[in-house]
C-alpha cells in the first residue's frame, strides 16, 4: 500500500511539474499586432535647438494651479498669448477655443470627417514650488534654464514638456501645408493638477455635447523605463488604465469627560480601533483583473526563467510572488487597491476625553474593485464597534476602463514607441496616480497614458519634486514621436 501511495505521489509530483514547465514555456509574448506603417522619425528636420529654448520660455510663465478666484490669472493668459505668438502656422491651420476660461481647445479639421478623430492632450498648470524648497533646486525652478544637455524648471517633464513637444509637432507639419484627413484635438487643461474640474472636464461634455467619438485618447502617465524592475532592461509602459480615489471618513464618538474615570472605550480608541480593522481588511492582490498579466505577458521574452515561472503557474506559485513584491509598493499598487490612513484628529488635551474622534483613510482603487464594495467591507470590518460611522470624506473616483492593447490604435502607439526606443518592448500598464485623460472616456473607443521619454529611477522623483528637467534628447524623441503620431494616424 505504501509503495502504491509514493508510486501515485510521485507521479502526481511529476505531473505538476511537467505542467509547470509546459505553462513556463508556453508563457510567451503576445502574437505581434498588426504591421503599422511608421515613418524614419530621423528624416524629420526637428529644430530640437529652438524648440528646447521655446520649452525654456514655456517654463518661465508660473501656470501654477489656481486653487481660488482670487489668485493671479495673468500667467495662464500670457502664456495663450505666447503660443499664438510661436506656433502662428498651427493657429492659422486650426480652430481654437477656450474652455472654462483658461483650458485651450483646438480642432484640426480633418478632410474626411468620416474618419474618428485623434485627441491629444497636455495640461498647462504646474505644481507649486514650496518656499521652503527652493534652497535646494540647482536653478531657479520657474528660470526655464538649458544646460547640461537638459530644460530645467517646474512642468518640464510635467507636464509642459508633452504640451510644447505637440505643439512644435503640428506646427512642422502645418509649415509645410500639410492637412490631416482624420480631425485632430488637441486639449490643453489649466486644472490638471485639481483634478480636471473646470477644463478637462468641460471640454470633455463640450466633444460629446458635439456628438464627437475618438478613435483614441492620448495623455501623459506612463514612460520608457531605463530599468524596469522585473526585466532589469528598459521597457515602455502604455497606460491603458489608472487607478481611481477617495478618502473615508471615519468617526468615533463616545463619553466626553475627565479622564480620571475613563469609560472601557473612549472615542479616541474606538477610532483607532476601526482604523486598523480598515487598513488590515483583506485586498485581492494578483495579476488578473487589471493590467499586471498583461505587463508581464507582454515582457515575457525578458523575464529571468524564474520570474516567468512564478508568473505562469500564479496557482501554485501566487503566494511566493505576493511575498517576493510585498516589501514593492509599486508592485502592491500594481496588483490590487491600496489603503492608507492618512490622518487622524481627537481631543483638545491630555486629561480631557472627547465626544468625537476622526480619522481619514485614503484608497486608491484598482480597476478589480469599487467605491462601492470598499465601503461595504470597510463598514462590515467595523459593524460591531458601538459609536463608529463611516463615509466617503468625498464622492469617490472610480479606477478607469481598461482600454484594448490589442485595438489598432494601440499598435500604433506601440509602433511608434518602438521608432523610438528600438531596445525598448512595449508593454501596458496601470498609472498609480491620476490624469485628465479619465475624463474622456466617454468621447473615445480608448484612452491611453503615454509620454515617449526615457527615464531612470531618480528622473520619475524629479515631478512635483526637485530640479525637475528634461532632457534635450527626450524632447527631441516626442517631437518625432508626435510628428509620427499625426503622419501615420490623420495626415493625408
Amino acid at each position: 500500500m505504501i509503495r502504491l501511495i509514493l508510486a501515485a505521489l510521485g507521479a502526481l509530483a511529476l505531473a505538476v511539474v511537467g505542467f509547470v514547465g509546459y505553462r513556463t514555456f508556453s508563457f510567451t509574448a503576445p502574437p505581434p499586432l498588426a504591421a503599422v506603417e511608421i515613418a524614419d522619425a530621423s528624416a524629420y528636420g526637428i529644430d530640437t535647438s529652438g524648440a528646447a529654448q521655446r520649452l525654456g520660455e514655456a517654463i518661465r510663465f508660473r501656470t501654477v494651479s489656481l486653487v481660488s478666484e482670487a489668485e493671479d490669472r495673468a500667467p495662464f493668459e500670457q502664456f495663450h498669448v505666447w503660443l499664438q505668438q510661436r506656433y502662428p502656422a498651427f493657429h492659422a491651420a486650426a480652430q481654437r477655443e477656450v474652455v472654462g476660461e483658461l483650458s485651450l481647445l483646438y480642432t484640426w479639421q480633418g478632410s474626411d470627417p468620416a474618419q474618428p478623430p485623434i485627441i491629444l492632450l497636455a495640461h498647462q498648470d504646474v505644481v507649486p514650488v514650496p518656499e521652503d524648497t527652493r534652497q535646494n533646486w540647482t536653478v531657479d525652478p520657474f528660470g526655464g534654464v538649458v544646460r547640461e544637455d537638459a530644460v530645467w524648471g517646474r512642468g518640464a517633464i510635467d507636464d509642459k514638456g508633452s504640451l510644447v513637444a505637440l505643439m512644435e509637432a503640428a506646427e512642422y507639419l502645418a509649415r509645410q501645408g500639410r492637412r490631416p484627413v482624420r480631425t485632430i484635438i488637441f486639449a490643453f487643461g489649466h486644472d490638471e493638477e485639481l483634478g480636471g474640474d473646470g477644463g478637462a472636464v468641460l471640454m470633455a461634455r463640450l466633444l460629446a455635447d458635439r456628438g464627437v467619438r475618438a478613435w483614441f485618447v492620448l495623455d501623459e502617465g506612463l514612460a520608457a523605463l531605463d530599468r524596469h524592475p522585473l526585466t532589469g532592461g528598459p521597457a515602455a509602459m502604455i497606460g491603458i488604465s489608472e487607478r481611481g480615489s477617495g478618502t473615508l471618513r471615519v468617526r468615533a464618538v463616545g463619553q466626553p469627560g475627565h479622564s480620571s474615570m475613563p469609560p472601557s472605550e473612549t472615542a479616541v480608541s474606538l477610532v483607532a480601533e476601526a482604523v486598523d480593522r480598515i487598513h488590515a481588511m483583506p485586498i485581492e492582490r494578483k495579476l488578473e483583473g487589471g493590467p499586471a498579466l498583461g505587463m508581464m505577458r507582454a515582457l515575457a521574452p525578458e523575464l529571468s526563467f524564474t520570474n516567468r515561472m512564478a508568473v505562469a503557474n500564479e496557482w501554485l506559485f501566487g503566494p511566493l510572488l505576493r511575498q517576493r513584491m510585498a516589501g514593492d509598493p509599486a508592485a502592491q499598487a500594481l496588483l490590487g487597491t491600496t489603503i492608507a490612513p492618512t490622518m487622524i484628529d481627537g481631543g483638545v488635551r491630555p486629561n480631557v476625553l472627547p465626544g468625537e474622534a476622526t480619522a481619514m483613510i485614503n484608497f486608491r482603487v484598482h480597476p478589480r474593485d469599487d467605491a462601492a464594495g470598499l465601503l461595504r467591507r470597510a463598514r462590515q470590518a467595523v459593524s460591531d464597534l458601538d459609536g463608529v460611522t463611516i463615509d466617503w470624506a468625498e464622492p469617490p473616483r472610480e479606477a478607469s476602463e481598461i482600454s484594448s492593447a490589442t485595438s489598432s490604435s494601440y499598435a500604433l502607439l506601440a509602433g511608434l514607441s518602438r521608432e523610438s526606443l528600438p531596445d525598448a518592448p512595449v508593454a501596458p500598464g496601470l498609472v498609480l496616480a491620476g490624469t485628465d485623460s479619465r475624463h474622456y472616456a466617454a468621447v473615445a473607443e480608448n484612452v491611453y497614458r503615454y509620454q515617449p521619454i526615457l527615464l531612470s529611477a531618480e528622473d520619475l522623483e524629479m515631478p512635483h519634486g526637485l530640479n525637475e528637467r528634461l532632457s534635450i534628447a527626450n524632447l527631441d524623441r516626442m517631437i518625432r514621436f508626435y510628428v509620427g503620431l499625426m503622419e501615420a494616424g490623420a495626415m493625408q
